[in-house]
């Protein structure tokens, strides 16, 4: 097993990375937003046109769309050539993670955080 670096673990053990566990554990029960296959999903993090990486922006897709032989991580220009920039689906799984989960993402100096976990 990895090693975790000791930032990872405080992260994780924090609010807001717990927080990002169990929206990325929400992504994953969502369909596809691709091809629509049913769940379980990858949570595929966005980081394009200069994005930073964060749990929080993250979108479900099927492991082909994901990282199988036309995916994403196979395929990055083909990919957003026929399904658009990935990060133009998180309004999208943010409103079905709500709807599903109860999980509420807002914005706060332009970073994303959990609002509220449904709980």
């Amino acid at each position: 097993m990895p090693r975790v670096s000791a930032k990872k673990k405080a992260y994780r053990a924090s609010k807001a990375g717990s927080d990002a566990i169990a929206y990325m554990g929400a992504v994953k029960q969502c369909p596809c937003c691709i091809c629509g296959k049913a769940a379980p999903s990858s949570a595929h993090h966005c980081t394009g046109d200069g994005m930073a990486r964060n749990d929080l922006n993250t979108i479900p897709l099927c492991y082909e769309c994901h990282q199988g032989d036309r995916g994403y991580h196979a395929r990055k220009g083909t990919w957003e050539r026929n399904n658009g920039k990935d990060h133009s689906y998180i309004p999208a799984t943010r409103k079905l993670v709500e709807e599903l989960c109860g999980i509420v993402v807002a914005y706060k100096d332009h970073r994303p955080y959990v609002v509220s976990t449904g709980q």
